[in-house]
């Protein structure tokens, strides 16, 4: 079950008190907006609702915003502010780059053990011939044959 809490904001640049509920979950920027606020740290961002509050003494009421009703950003009601918050990673996104990277070094790595021990299974043939060589086990062509 998803929760999702309501986070009171206060605009400084008008003075009004926000009430601004998570829409949707986190997605990438796109490469135009990266250099916006609310795509740092991670390059992440939500899109936000936000409404005004209307304030009773000794309360603030939340104007009512049903997060399971599927509304789409075209309908937003009357006095509806819509916004972008930055967000954490995305975690699906990290995995698949965390398995992606894990084949590669895996690929890597068999690689190079296979490139060692051929060169070691090489390098192993080419020193048994030279010791058979030294010690005599390889004829050569008889001494008078060979000259005719």
């Amino acid at each position: 079950m998803l929760s999702i809490h309501a986070v009171q904001a206060q605009v400084t640049s008008n003075g009004s008190d926000l009430i601004c509920k998570p829409f949707g979950t986190c997605e990438p920027c796109p490469d135009n907006a990266l250099h916006e606020p609310f795509c740092q740290p991670f390059g992440n961002r939500r899109l936000m609702h936000c409404l005004p509050t209307t304030s009773v003494p000794g309360k603030v009421q939340a104007p009512d915003i049903n997060p399971s009703a599927p509304t789409s950003p075209s309908q937003s009601s009357q006095g509806e502010t819509l916004g972008w918050e930055s967000c954490g990673r995305i975690v699906e996104k990290e995995r698949a780059d965390f398995y992606e990277f894990f084949a590669c070094n895996l690929f890597i790595g068999i690689v190079g053990i296979t490139v060692v021990l051929a060169q070691s299974k090489r390098l192993q043939a080419l020193q048994a011939r030279n010791l058979a060589a030294r010690i005599g086990l390889v004829r050569g062509t008889p001494g008078g044959w060979a000259n005719g």
